[in-house]
């Protein structure tokens, strides 16, 4: 199992702006629009320790405690951005109406997003061991002297590589639509027919590729200065910190000695690479008519067309299915196209029981289609350390097609007086074709441009067919009645049960439940409003979820041990927020998140099989947020 502790030092900044101007009030035309520029430098240090117990890195029994430590010194500064323009109007004519716009966005993420200096180890196998008797707590594993010994001794850590991810993902979108609406009477019953339709035109590339610096001899990581101290690392000192270089020291020595290094770089070969371009043309109509005064049917359907044609590499035979033995190691330019139709039928029956209580009947079928990254991008493969599943490869797969749902809901809403609402409600969705991640292991395996070894794969499939069920229950409450002070009181919260079922995932007889799909969750909101302050708390709870499925041959599902599915750990979280209304449109806002420090990460099976668990501490914030008021 390879346990790797991180941290991480940001310093974030960034430009963000929004503006809606009306051309006309006569017209009612207006103009939207968004940009955001983002930038977020920081250094990650990693440490792997390798020990005797089963995880998702010990798909090969034979190697469990054969591996030695390591350090990545990681830099992660990406530049993301985003801006949309658009240009649209709302007609009201009496008796019709219509609403048209256009627009355009376009989205970027680049600038050396992902760089790192790569330690590996000199010693040849490693004592260190876990230590069960000492850890208390599944978050918090305990280790053997060993361990910290052989990973925090810098002179057994030397420079393996340096590799630096390069190259721009950009998306261009490009959308008009446009609908319109008839009010007209059947006998005595009021009806509204409405007709609209939507194109949009998305084109998405990526130029990434890898360059990495080999050294042509032994380079020790004390070659490079320890550039961190923290007495306090990992809740209270938890663990010790060892021995850190920074991966701007790396990458400096590399440039003033580039005699010393190899360099390799897979620009314009590298299955990263991919063009993508797809358009969707929808219509619809659909018509709202009051049977009675208690009962409104509304009825429609939408057709889709979906048209993607996307340039990338082939890796091997694609798609490359696993498992696979060195079998989809070579590339070759790769085009290929497709197209279909949806059909998206829709009803919805409300019936009011009485002024302050309906009963809804709903109908529809919805689409979700692949993402372009899941259908372009061939391949993607990562050095994660050392142990016996040292790397991970991420395949995609163009042989995805959209994954439909037919959803039934049964709603009930009570409106209670002054300001409140009780709900509550049942649902069921038959999905067709799913979309979910299959993990397995790979032997011998080589990608294109990466090392010969044991990989752990993940690919997008079509997992046949899948339902979901549950039922859900809502609260929302202001207290304006109490006397005083006290009537500024709110309560919000609401519960979830989910029940769900995956059928055919590819190499399973089983049926495992679908992806993040919680079975137990619910959010409770306490809240305060009065005058010129607001206050939020919210208490978030998911119960643990699939986050992975386990190529098993149908033994996975069943299984609690350490090569069943992967799973999220359960998750609590509290977050507040307060803001105070000040004069002349300025509110000052302050909140913090997570301020219980809840543990994210993810297990194999049970939870005393952890892969990663990640603690973030509570972030704080405090802002002016500023509207300008028009002047009366």
């Amino acid at each position: 199992m390879d346990i790797r502790e991180y941290q991480y030092f940001r310093t974030r900044w960034g430009l963000a702006g929004s503006t809606y101007y009306k051309i006309s009030e006569a017209s009612n035309i207006y103009v939207r629009a968004f940009f955001s520029d983002f930038h977020n430098y920081g250094d990650r240090f990693a440490y792997t320790l390798d020990d005797n117990t089963p995880g998702i890195q010990v798909l090969n029994p034979a190697n469990v405690g054969q591996g030695a430590p390591t350090f990545n010194a990681q830099l992660r500064n990406p530049a993301i951005g985003i801006g949309n323009l658009m240009l649209g109007g709302v007609h009201d004519l009496t008796t019709t109406w219509f609403s048209w716009d256009v627009a355009v966005s376009r989205a970027f993420y680049g600038n050396s997003p992902y760089s790192t200096a790569v330690f590996n180890s000199t010693l040849t196998s490693s004592a260190c061991q876990y230590d069960p008797v000492s850890s208390t707590s599944e978050f918090l594993p305990r280790w053997s002297t060993a361990c910290y010994n052989e990973a925090y001794n810098p002179s057994n850590l030397v420079l393996n590589n340096i590799n630096r991810d390069l190259g721009t993902s950009a998306q261009l979108n490009i959308e008009a639509s446009g609908s319109g609406a008839k009010r007209y009477h059947i006998g005595s019953r009021l009806a509204t027919i409405e007709i609209g339709g939507r194109f949009r035109n998305e084109h998405k590339y990526s130029d990434g590729y890898v360059l990495t610096l080999t050294p042509n001899s032994a380079i020790p990581l004390t070659t490079f200065p320890n550039r961190l101290n923290n007495t306090n690392y990992y809740n209270g000192g938890q663990y010790p910190l060892g021995y850190n270089a920074t991966y701007e020291d790396a990458i400096a020595y590399a440039n003033a000695n580039p005699n010393l290094f190899t360099s390799v770089s897979t620009q314009g070969q590298d299955p990263q690479e991919f063009d993508l371009i797809e358009k969707v043309s929808a219509g619809y109509v659909m018509n709202t008519i009051d049977l009675s005064s208690r009962v409104r049917l509304l009825a429609g359907v939408r057709v889709e067309a979906t048209d993607d044609n996307i340039g990338n590499f082939s890796v091997g035979t694609f798609p490359c299915v696993p498992p696979a033995t060195g079998t989809c190691n070579s590339l070759n330019p790769n085009k290929f196209s497709g197209s279909y139709i949806t059909i998206e039928p829709s009803a919805s029956l409300k019936y009011a029981i009485s002024t302050n209580d309906n009963l809804r009947f709903i109908y529809s079928r919805g689409l979700s289609r692949p993402d372009p990254d899941q259908l372009a991008q061939p391949l993607l493969w990562t050095d994660n350390g050392n142990g016996a599943n040292r790397y991970s490869v991420q395949f995609g797969n163009p042989n995805l097609v959209a994954e439909t749902g037919d959803d039934v809901d049964v709603l009930y809403d009570h409106y209670m007086n002054t300001f409140g609402l009780v709900s509550a409600g049942y649902f069921y969705k038959y999905l067709r074709n799913p979309i979910v991640d299959q993990q397995s292991q790979l032997l011998n395996y080589q990608p294109p441009g990466g090392p010969l070894g044991n990989y752990l794969a993940t690919q997008p499939v079509n997992a046949g067919s899948g339902w979901v069920s549950g039922f859900e229950l809502a609260y929302l409450q202001h207290f304006t009645s109490l006397p005083g002070a006290w009537g500024g009181l709110g309560l919000s919260a609401n519960y979830g049960y989910t029940a769900s079922r995956a059928n055919g995932i590819p190499g399973r007889s089983d049926h495992p439940s679908l992806l993040r799909t919680s079975p137990n969750a619910f959010n409770i909101s306490p809240t305060y409003d009065r005058g010129r302050l607001s206050i939020r708390v919210g208490l978030s709870y998911n119960q643990a979820s699939i986050y992975a499925y386990q190529y098993a041959n149908g033994t996975a599902g069943g299984v609690k041990g350490p090569l069943s599915d992967v799973y999220f750990y359960t998750h609590f979280q509290v977050d507040a927020q307060a803001s105070i209304r000040l004069n002349h449109g300025l509110n000052l806002v302050v909140y913090g998140l997570n301020l219980n420090n809840a543990v994210f990460g993810f297990y194999q099976g049970s939870p005393q099989y952890m892969i990663q668990r990640e603690y973030y501490q509570p972030t704080f914030s405090a802002g002016l947020h500023w509207e300008p008021l028009r002047e009366k």
